[in-house]
């Protein structure tokens, strides 16, 4: 349970453009430290900068030594995968997502073009398909559609209880090759924006 608690914490540091609660309902209400800085418009320049920077640094002590769950399991395509597959790479980017979260599918294409883009800086990109299990063809028709060529896992047991205590989909993290969470966010990105994220970790590698 502590774990999973510092994991909420770390999730809060980066936030929704949208996303899809537990229940199913599009989300819209940003999680961020920086939509929470740009709503306060009341606020100048100089001191939204700080804030902004104070509340990252906080983050950042609040993430340090949190690793992702141990998990062995099944891709889509077939095949093993367990937590080894983080030694691989410098970093992996771990996308929690399922077929009925509208904002999780538009990400998908942004993701495996992502997955593309980055093989030759060291960076590997894995899904989570939270409904695998339950509505394994759902998930294959959007990986299909989009011609996904990543891995996706189809979660049970202890892996399972990890993507149902998310509150958010998607949820995506960003682990280091030791398995430890380095950066997390909720809510949908586009290439751009997963890309600004990962060269700003890679940098600091």
């Amino acid at each position: 349970m502590k774990k999973l608690f510092v994991l909420g914490i770390a999730i809060m540091m980066a936030g929704a453009i949208s996303a899809c609660n537990a229940g199913n309902k599009t989300a819209n209400e940003s999680v961020s430290t920086e939509a929470q800085t740009d709503s306060k418009k009341a606020d100048t320049s100089e001191s939204a900068d700080s804030k902004k920077a104070d509340e990252s640094k906080a983050a950042d002590s609040k993430k340090e030594d949190v690793s992702f769950p141990e998990f062995s399991a099944k891709t889509v395509e077939g095949g093993e995968i367990s937590n080894d597959v983080f030694k691989d790479s410098k970093l992996t980017v771990v996308n929690v997502w399922g077929s009925w979260c509208g904002p999780c599918v538009q990400e998908i294409p942004e993701l495996q073009k992502l997955s593309e883009n980055m093989k030759d800086k060291n960076v590997n990109v894995i899904g989570i398909a939270q409904d695998a299990g339950s509505n394994f063809q759902a998930v294959k028709e959007v990986l299909d559609k989009s011609k996904v060529t990543y891995q996706n896992i189809i979660p049970s047991g202890p892996t399972e209880d990890f993507v149902m205590s998310l509150q958010a989909f998607p949820t995506t993290f960003f682990v280091d090759s030791q398995g430890k969470i380095v950066y997390a966010i909720q809510g949908s990105k586009n290439l751009e924006g997963f890309t600004q994220i990962v060269d700003d970790l890679l940098s600091k590698m």
